[in-house]
């Protein structure tokens, strides 16, 4: 039992951790993604809300070609928010994805390190025990030695 405490699938475990790194940074790049892709869709909702208020409150000040334009500016812009929603919708299943991609790694990690946990408590145990032999086998050989020489316990 001499010697430290090694751990034979430790490369496997160094393997795993590697791989929940990469999969902690994909997640990181997906959320980033799918905020900047929320964020985007909610300028141009801001943008039409903007415009339909200016429209609503001085539609009367407008000529017929400035109504036209700001009319047409408000369906382009309907139809870029449903396609930024589109992409929002994309990129949260995207992150949904990696999400579970880390879920999957960081159980697979966690497994060995519940292994090499048990193993370590085994061998420290098989340790103590080896330890208390040693200790009770040298208790016995002074005690057999204390007899031969004839002088008995008191």
């Amino acid at each position: 039992m001499a010697g430290r405490f090694t751990f034979s699938l430790e490369p496997v475990l160094d393997h795993r951790e590697r791989i929940e790194d990469t999969r902690k940074r994909e997640f990181g790049a997906a959320q980033r993604a799918a905020m900047q892709a929320e964020a985007h869709r909610q300028q141009l909702v801001n943008r039409r809300d903007t415009i339909r208020e200016q429209l609503q409150t001085g539609h009367n000040e407008l000529d017929a070609v400035e109504l036209r334009a700001s009319y047409t500016h408000l369906d382009y812009l309907d139809r870029a928010i449903a396609a930024a929603g589109g992409r929002v919708a994309a990129a949260q299943a995207n992150e949904d994805r990696a999400r579970g991609m880390l879920i999957l790694a960081t159980k697979d990690k966690k497994v060995l390190e519940t292994l090499k946990a048990r193993r370590r408590e085994t061998y420290d145990s098989d340790l103590a025990q080896a330890a208390q032999r040693e200790l009770d086998d040298s208790n016995a050989r002074a005690f057999a030695r204390s007899h031969a020489k004839g002088n008995p316990p008191r």
